[in-house]
Formats: structure tokens, sequence, C-alpha cells
């Protein structure tokens, strides 16, 4: 019996549901009969042909050995204290409710290609359908999990290229609202952290209208009424949020300081004079941590865009001068150590970020994969593990589903573990030494470079998992490799761009994403200066002559030409998961 469950692929099928609470015990027996099975077929297989291959194929000693290792990790998490808990990790949903109308976000994509992906297609905006499957797939994780607290919303709600919607402020709304309404639905009975905002919720992108001096901030008031309405925002809280978007939240034994982001961002509108702190959000920041610091308790930060640099095209996030009052409050000797992790969106990608001079005791800074696969990668979501009594971030496990076609319904499977994925958290904890001594094996390209790289876009192909260090690297390939790497992990620690640059080892170019005026590219969408920020940053670090053609064009800030002569290509790409040194040398 246990074999036939075997060729029905048993394992896979159980890591689509995390292991209930109460059966860990029970389960952990179970695997282990199932590895002996799968041994066992394995050794009746002979050399995997006929009748027994087809079952063996199935089989797999390695998905066996996860498995088990996943519940050892379980086991031990709930033996070495009864206080952990989990909450769901939501964030850049984009929902698209024109995705079949002549004003959708795709609209490069054709719509008779665009039927066949009910759910969404790679490099779009996914209609409604697909959050409906994530929120399905997240509450049924939920159900089988057991200890979930809540449910937290980082932002972006809204699809992209919203001047392609008729009304777009009403429509901005009514999207925040929709979304908050169905998460509520599946998830009626856990309270909700909803409330940070992305760039593309508004009726523009990265519009913010800043209004320090007055009591009420229309906007927030608009999107603070529609997720109270749909009951993921309590009256209390909105009473802050209306101000300034920004509030503090106890909830399943955390504190959540929810932070307003678009506001710093080098792309905000309307741009004007920089206040010196917009909203009072920092002088209000070093409050709350003050007081956490007295009462010993530790506080979770959680936003939209992180500060930094991001990795798509290795552009700066924040302004200069925002970064610098951020680190230093984060970095604060009394403050910082008070900080048990900070969560973040916007890049659309799995990864860690590192602070250049972290206090002692500081908590990781975490940035989550999105729902939308707009940016090349597979939807997903996280759940979350946290000490309740410490306020310690302990694990989290990533659920995903590859893009299906013609109807199929996604399969929401689980992705990866973090203290299984890297056994070095697992005796040191996850606090953010941990993650630089990680970030420094990088450097390496061994196999922590390559766990990483499979999980950055959740399991979708990308140009990270071609930097990989191979055996049977040429000394040529093997320095490209390691330069590729460098650029990657210069952009992790928390920076400005000249810092950044400085890392690299390269000079500022003149003209490109960092140094070009707002005005320059004021008729440009975030899609068409990321691919810009991509073609510039493989132009710096290139040796090959496109690469000269790339930065001269970007010295005129002849932007429509560079989209236009390389546009597609720099998307081909990233569809295909190829570097463009690899793109363009093919086609010299």
């Amino acid at each position: 019996m246990i074999r036939n469950a075997m060729s029905g692929n048993l394992i896979s099928r159980c890591l689509l549901k995390p292991p209930r609470a109460q059966d860990l015990c029970n389960m952990y027996t179970f695997a282990q009969l199932l590895r002996t099975a799968c041994l066992a077929s394995l050794a009746s297989s002979g050399t995997g042909s006929g009748a027994g291959g087809a079952e063996s194929k199935s089989c797999s000693v390695e998905d066996a050995d996860a498995y088990l290792q996943l519940l050892q990790l379980d086991l031990a998490l709930r033996s070495r204290s009864s206080d952990v808990e989990s909450f769901l990790w939501l964030t850049d949903a984009h929902v698209d409710p024109y995705y079949l109308s002549p004003d959708r976000q795709c609209f490069k994509m054709p719509l008779s290609r665009l039927t066949h992906f009910p759910f969404g297609m790679i490099g779009c905006d996914p209609p409604p359908h697909l959050l409906y499957s994530v929120l399905e797939g997240a509450a049924a994780w939920l159900k089988s999990g057991g200890n979930s607290s809540f449910v937290l919303f980082t932002g972006d709600f809204v699809r992209h290229h919203l001047l392609r919607m008729q009304n777009s402020g009403a429509n901005a709304s009514d999207i925040v609202k929709n979304v908050s309404v169905l998460t509520r639905n599946y998830f009626a009975d856990i309270p909700a952290v909803f409330g940070a905002l992305g760039n593309s919720d508004s009726h523009c992108d990265y519009c913010q209208e800043i209004t320090t001096d007055r009591p009420v901030n229309p906007w927030f008031w608009t999107l603070g009424n529609a997720i109270n309405q749909a009951g993921c925002m309590t009256n209390k809280t909105l009473e802050a949020y209306k101000y300034g978007g920004y509030f503090e939240l106890a909830v399943g034994g955390l504190t959540i300081l929810s932070i307003s982001t678009v506001i710093y961002s080098v792309f905000h509108v309307p741009a004007g004079p920089l206040e010196d702190d917009p909203f009072s959000q920092f002088a209000w920041l070093k409050e709350r941590l003050g007081e956490a610091v007295q009462q010993q308790r530790r506080v979770w930060i959680v936003g939209h865009i992180p500060p930094g640099i991001e990795t798509f095209g290795f552009t700066e996030l924040w302004r200069p001068v925002y970064v610098a009052k951020y680190l230093e409050i984060v970095q604060d000797p009394v403050l910082g150590p008070a900080i048990a992790a900070q969560l973040f969106g916007h890049l659309h990608k799995d990864e860690f970020r590192v602070l250049p001079n972290p206090p002692p005791g500081a908590g990781p800074i975490i940035l989550s994969a999105s729902i939308s696969p707009v940016y090349y990668n597979n939807p997903s979501f996280k759940i979350v593990q946290y000490n309740r009594t410490s306020g310690k971030l302990v694990n989290f496990k990533m659920v995903y589903s590859e893009i299906t076609a013609d109807g199929k319904p996604l399969q929401w499977g689980f992705g990866y573990d973090l203290l299984q994925t890297y056994p070095e958290f697992q005796g040191s904890g996850l606090s953010m030494d941990a993650v630089m001594n990680l970030t420094d094996e990088f450097s390496t390209g061994l196999e922590s470079w390559k766990q990483y790289a499979r999980w950055y876009a959740a399991s979708y192909p990308n140009e990270l998992q071609h930097y990989t260090a191979l055996k049977t690297d040429s000394e040529a390939n093997a320095t490209w490799k390691s330069k590729q790497r460098r650029q990657y992990t210069c952009a992790m620690v928390i920076r400005t761009a000249a810092e950044y640059q400085d890392c690299l080892g390269v000079p500022a170019l003149a003209g490109s994403m960092t140094s070009m005026s707002m005005a320059s590219m004021a008729s440009r969408d975030e899609i068409e200066r990321l691919l810009l920020g991509k073609l510039l940053s493989w132009a710096s670090v290139s040796t090959l002559s496109t690469a000269n053609v790339v930065l001269k064009l970007a010295a005129r800030e002849d932007w429509g030409k560079l989209l236009a002569l390389f546009g597609d290509l720099v998307e081909w790409s990233l569809r295909a998961g190829k570097p463009l040194e690899s793109v363009f040398s093919d086609f010299a």
C-alpha cells in the first residue's frame, strides 16, 4: 500500500500541506516509513527500466530526505518552545481587473494569448483569479499548520500602468478595497495587518502628496477607510493612519511598526524641496523604538519599498538623505537591538538585506517575492514563524506555484524552508550577523549561492543561477561569474548609489539611472525604468562593443532609442532567465 502511494508521489502531495502541529510526531514516523519504502522501491527497480523504472521516477530519496528534515526542524522548534507561532505574509498582488480588456496592464500581449492563462502570465500583472487561488492555497496551508496569528500585506494592491485605467484614482481605491475584502473573506477569524502602501497604490505611479502640516491626508484617509470597511484595519489604527500612512499595532504577541515608504523614493511625485522628516515619521519611529527599549520588548518594522539598491537594474530606491536618516535610527546601538526583523516587498524577489554597521543583536531584513509574476517570478507567499515570548523571527517557509495554462488549477507547493536550506542559521539563529556571514559565503558561488539563486524568483529561471561556480569553469568564466556575484552582493548592503559604485569599484555612470533628471523620465513608467536600469547596469561592467553604444545613448538621455533598440531583448532575457551578457554575445 505504501509502495502504491509512492508511485503516486505521495511525498510531493504531502509537501503541498504543512504538517499539522498536533500530528507532527505521527507524520515524522510516517515519513521514515515512506523513506524506507522508497529505498526498497529503488532497490527493486534495478537499473530503473520497465515498470520498476516508472515507479522509481516518482520515488525520490532526495524528496523523502527533504521532507524528513523539514519535519525534524518543525519538531525541534516545537520542542524548544511552545511559543512558536506563525503568520501569513503576502505582498505585491498588483491585481488587474482589466486583464482581458483593451485597458489591461499587459497591453503588449495579445488578448488571444492571455485567454489561455486565466491565472496570469509571466511578465504580466495578474487578473483577480490569481489572488483567489493564492488565498485559497494559503487558507489550506494555514488550516493544516495551525497557530496562525494574523495575515500581513506589505503593499502594491494595484496593477502597474495606472494611467491606462479610466479614473485611475477611483479604480485604485476600489482595487485596494476588493483585495482587502477578499482577504478578509478567506481569513475571517484572524487579524489583518494591512495599510503599507506601494507605489502603485495611488492615482499615478509613486504619487503621494506630503501633508505634514495637516491633520489628515486625503489619500491615506480614502484608502484607510476602504481597508477599514473591509475589516482589515481597526478604527483605532485608522485614526493614526489618516495622518501619515504609518501605524503601530500589537498583534499575535508582536509589536508591528508599519511605515510609509513611497515618500522616500527617488521617483516620488510631486517633486519639490525635500522635507527633513515627511509626516514626522522618523521622529515617531525613534519614539516607538525608545519605548520598546524601556519595556524590554522587540518590534518588527514592515513597509513596501526597502532602502538601498534594487537588484533588478541596480538602481537606488530611497533618496540618499532618507537612507542616512533611516540607518541612523536602525543602527543606533540602543534602539537597533529592539528591532527583531524588517520585512519589505516591492522588488518581487526573495532576498536578504544587510545593514552596513549593525548593532549587536539586530534582527534580519527580509524581502519577499511577489504574488504578481510581472517581473518574471513564480507567484508565492510566506508562512513566517516567530517566538511569541522573545518576539524573534524563528523561520519561514515559501509556498509557490508555477503559472498554468488553459484553466488548469495552480498547485501551491512547498518551496523552501529557511532553516533547512541554510543550515548556518540553525545554530546561530536568525540575526543580522548570521545573514552577513551567509552573504560572505555567496562570494564563493557554491552551495549557499546555488540555493539562494534557485529561490530568488520563486523557482523561476533567473540570471543569478548562471553565476554559480562550477568545477568546469574556465579561468575567464570563473572571473566573469565572480564579478557578477560581486555586483549582486554589493547591492545587498543598504547603501546609496554612490556607495554602491564604490563597492563595485566602477565610476558612477554619466547619464545613468542614478543621476538622470526626473524630468527626462517623466514619460517612462516603472517597468520601462527598470528595463533601462537593467540595461545600464549590464553595460557598466561589460566589455562588449554593444555596451559602449548603450552608454553613449544613456549619456544623451536618449531613453526612447535605448528602449527601441534593446527593450525587447532585455525583456526576452528576463523571460528566458539568461544574463544579458550571454544574450548580447549570442547576437554579436
